[in-house]
């Protein structure tokens, strides 16, 4: 029960990576409270973490509305908190760039970026009276390397990676740390949908699996458990970094997709 007494917030918490945080976070002793747009889905999130004997409420929240991210970390305050922060929430949108118009662009940076901002600029001042704690952003490993007709999600990681180390550096004083994860793929709903609209979708699927040194993808889980470390005691001595966790993909040029033969 490594967060026993804490009081922690999770944005797009309704499935995928965030429902896997928020999960994990509540059986290590939290009380989570869960954002995101998706009614629904995110009353069934808090259900699951009832139903496993967890604490967790539920909180509509657009994270590109100013004022929905301030009611979140608001409720999170209401608890005693925040003392964990995790900024999950975000998008995938796969066009080339001159495929991807104004709107869209700008809707990808409102969620991955503005979204970001937003719940880091909600949850300083009330993590400050507290003494400090973690926060936790989602970059991704398309902030390290490019791939072909993913152009604004990557410059929305990217994005995330610098503005990460910037309230890391702004932050410190005040007791708080700031990291970001960088996952590779991860079999969430997004992904799948992803898979789902290619024209080749089973063998982009496969394709992807072997881009990852380890041959396959990762599980929400495995993203969940490093968002663990960065909002623990664990981690106190790290801010400021981006923790790649991508079974291998950015290491270097995967020799599964083309082997070649090299003389002695």
């Amino acid at each position: 029960m490594e967060l026993e007494g804490k009081i922690a917030v999770v944005t797009g918490a309704a499935q995928g990576n965030g429902r896997a945080i928020a999960e994990l976070l509540a059986r290590e002793g939290a009380q989570v409270v869960l954002g995101d747009i998706d009614e629904p889905t995110l009353a069934e999130a808090v259900g699951a973490i009832e139903a496993a004997g967890g604490r967790a409420t539920g909180v509509r929240c657009d994270v590109t509305d100013a004022a929905d991210v301030d009611a979140l970390i608001a409720a999170a305050e209401d608890l005693g908190g925040p003392h964990v922060v995790v900024a999950q929430a975000g998008g995938l949108f796969g066009a080339t760039i001159e495929g991807t118009t104004p709107e869209v662009w700008d809707r990808i940076m409102a969620i991955d970026v503005k979204g970001t901002f937003l719940t880091v600029r909600a949850a300083l001042p009330r993590m400050r009276r507290l003494g400090g704690g973690a926060i936790v952003t989602m970059s991704g490993t398309f902030a390290h390397w490019a791939e072909h007709g993913v152009a604004a999600h990557c410059a929305a990681k990217g994005a995330i990676l610098s503005f990460t180390r910037a309230a890391a550096i702004e932050a410190a004083p005040d007791g708080i740390r700031v990291n970001a994860i960088a996952p590779g793929y991860v079999a969430t709903p997004m992904v799948e949908s992803f898979y789902a609209e290619a024209a080749d979708g089973a063998e982009l699927r496969a394709r992807v699996e072997r881009w990852h040194a380890l041959g396959r993808i990762a599980t929400p889980q495995e993203i969940a458990e490093m968002a663990l470390f960065l909002a623990s005691d664990r981690s106190s001595f790290c801010t400021g970094q981006t923790y790649v966790v991508d079974g291998g993909m950015i290491a270097g040029v995967n020799t599964r997709e083309a082997p070649l033969e090299r003389g002695v």
